[in-house]
């Protein structure tokens, strides 16, 4: 495919609401074998007109994280720390994109992201929005059950108690005890 060709097909697939495709999609769409894809990728990236995120998917001009979570694994919702430091509840930077998962445990390290994924319970699989990313409170209780601590320099004004309580109640004896702690220093 020509530039204007991958121009106009990457229009088309803005135009209805795909910003992140995987690459079998485009191998199919430029009728391009295994070997000529790669290299024309790699010049459209270098024309910034898409960003390798992983193996295997491709964003398509600017994409936000959730965008990418949504399409590339659908049965994952962003929490722990980015999701905590999205909803400022911690200021330091989260390089990490940290996902919770029924699957197993696993790291996808990316061009531009790398993506932690922890497994929960069936039971604790719900808390997030439309674009995947769970709210403060949900995001506060997976750090407790999946890394057993509570980040430094938590600002836990802004936890809705009522629902941290409620929340809390889904999760194991241990979770449930700690997240009393905290209300305590909430109150």
């Amino acid at each position: 495919m020509k530039l204007a060709e991958w121009v106009r097909a990457f229009e088309i697939m803005k135009s209805k609401g795909l910003k992140v495709v995987h690459v079998s999609s485009l191998k199919s769409l430029s009728k391009q074998d295994d070997k000529t894809l790669p290299v024309s990728l790699w010049r459209l990236e270098r024309l910034g007109l898409v960003t390798r995120i992983t193996r295997g998917w491709i964003c398509i001009g600017d994409c936000d994280i959730w965008d990418v979570v949504k399409r590339a694994f659908p049965s994952a919702y962003i929490s722990l720390e980015w999701a905590l430091h999205y909803h400022d509840l911690i200021d330091q930077e989260v390089l990490v994109v940290t996902l919770a998962w029924l699957g197993k445990p696993k790291t996808i390290l990316g061009k531009r992201y790398t993506f932690e994924f922890h497994r929960i319970r069936r039971s604790l699989y719900f808390g997030f929005d439309d674009r995947m990313i769970a709210e403060p409170e949900k995001a506060l209780l997976d750090i407790l059950y999946v890394r057993n601590r509570v980040p430094n320099e938590l600002n836990l004004d802004l936890i809705d108690v009522g629902k941290f309580v409620d929340y809390s109640r889904r999760y194991p004896k241990r979770i449930r005890e700690r997240a009393q702690e905290l209300v305590r220093q909430i109150s």
